[in-house]
């Protein structure tokens, strides 16, 4: 096994769930604010890593792994949309301090469905939330349903999901798909896609990515929660999207006086790698 390092250098703390160990950390003093990362391959807590070393010079800021990713647990669970969702709250109860009840959230891409569903449910458990190139609507709105669960168990009980990942996995590979992420490649870090690489070497890194590509990880309630959401929210797309679809949101903020839609320039999906100081600035200033 290779190992995998911390994404950053916060104080590391452990969140007990009945499928597994969450990873998380902390750094940072003031209101928490909880960051999510986003699903992938290669998904893990160093995508938010930088947004996370900005925002802590003037919040306390939560990062963790999700289950299955990163340094956190990957365990043979029944991953899918559910079980996250469940996780969400275990994660969002462990980050708040004394005196919280509620928390802002920064979730990059598909788990921000999970944040909008669970605040549209309990909006009085969040606070503000900013949403980095988040999907659940337009040609981004998956379903979960009889051919996702057929495609998974395909992957899982023949060989052929255990060989895409391998190859998924491939140094090149994840290069490639990397730079489909950002408008500029040449601005995709060797330290970020060496990381990527690693976490993929993990133990058991391929069942929750598998998942991810059966299309198990979509929230079908997520369209109809950004309909109903109450909390003030920030969708922030760049300029130049591949995996996310910022007109697909038009309708959802017309309708909706709590969403909040803001472009990038010069970015792809990555934002706040592309361009951190911006992406870090529009969420400083909105959540303040």
């Amino acid at each position: 096994m290779i190992s995998l390092p911390p994404p950053v250098a916060g104080v590391p703390f452990d969140v007990e769930t009945t499928a597994g160990r969450v990873a998380g950390y902390q750094l940072g003093e003031g209101r928490t604010v909880l960051l999510l990362h986003s699903f992938n391959a290669a998904g893990s807590a160093i995508e938010l890593a930088p947004l996370a070393t900005r925002l802590a010079e003037h919040r306390r800021v939560v990062l963790v792994d999700w289950l299955g990713f990163g340094i956190s647990d990957r365990p043979d669970a029944p991953y899918g949309w559910a079980l996250y969702g469940e996780q969400l709250e275990r994660i969002r109860v462990a980050a708040l301090q004394p005196g919280e009840s509620a928390v802002d959230v920064v979730a990059l891409s598909l788990p921000a469905q999970y944040v909008v569903v669970a605040a549209a449910e309990h909006p009085e458990r969040f606070g503000r939330l900013a949403l980095i190139s988040p999907t659940g609507f337009g040609r981004f709105k998956g379903n979960a349903g009889a051919n996702s669960r057929t495609i998974y168990r395909v992957l899982r009980r023949t060989g052929i999901g255990r060989l895409l990942f391998a190859v998924l996995a491939r140094r090149k590979v994840i290069r490639w798909f990397l730079r489909q992420t950002f408008a500029d490649p040449v601005k995709l870090g060797a330290d970020y896609e060496r990381y990527c690489w690693r976490t993929c070497q993990q133990p058991g890194a391929f069942r929750a990515p598998l998942a991810f590509v059966a299309g198990l990880l979509n929230d079908p309630r997520a369209e109809a929660s950004y309909q109903r959401l109450s909390n003030a929210t920030l969708l922030i797309f760049g300029d130049h999207p591949r995996f996310t679809d910022p007109e697909g949101v038009a309708a959802l903020v017309a309708g909706n006086d709590a969403l909040e839609r803001i472009t990038i320039e010069r970015a792809g999906d990555l934002p706040q790698l592309e361009q951190p100081d911006e992406t870090a600035a529009v969420i400083d200033r909105f959540l303040a």
